[in-house]
């Protein structure tokens, strides 16, 4: 996992990003503690597993990662992506084109627990606690035990996506 806190970090980032065919993306944003929410924290993984954490508190122009979030050659895997796509749009001017959401696939499997916990405890034993889901992610410097949350946020969203994929194929519900 790799903290990007500057414009140059940032730039070496796009680059290693490169050619991937899929980016898992996630954001913290602030809405429990401030009015105007924002994001606070943009998480990505590529195809490789390789995390990122990218601060827009520390890196306000994010414009390198516009082109990467438009391409419709790398697919974009969300989990419950909707306020996290709406904020991304709204803050830093994205648009997205290939965007595969593991919890819209999980109901479109007729799965009853649909969370992220739930699905990589049920899909790869792997416990995922929430505990800092709501925590004050304005504050720096982020606590190690926020990094990991937030890199395991997007660390399993690929194999996930392609387990749900997999499973929609195989009802017909692919489309």
């Amino acid at each position: 996992m790799v903290l990007i806190r500057t414009v140059e970090e940032l730039q070496q980032l796009v680059g290693s990003l490169a050619g991937t065919p899929t980016l898992a993306v996630d954001t913290e944003s602030d809405s429990f503690f401030h009015y105007y929410e924002k994001v606070c924290l943009l998480q990505l993984a590529d195809a490789e597993g390789r995390a990122a954490l990218v601060d827009p508190l520390s890196v306000r122009d994010l414009s390198a990662l516009g082109p990467l979030m438009a391409d419709p050659a790398v697919e974009k895997i969300v989990h419950g992506g909707d306020n996290d796509i709406a904020l991304l749009k709204r803050d830093f001017g994205f648009s997205f084109a290939s965007v595969f959401d593991t919890q819209t696939a999980a109901r479109f499997c007729g799965r009853t627990e649909f969370g992220l916990q739930a699905l990589l405890e049920s899909e790869f034993s792997v416990h995922h606690s929430k505990e800092l889901q709501r925590c004050d992610w304005t504050r720096r410097p982020l606590s190690p035990a926020q990094e990991k949350y937030a890199s395991d946020d997007v660390l399993h969203l690929r194999a996930l996506a392609q387990r749900l994929r997999e499973e929609l194929r195989g009802i017909g519900r692919e489309a």
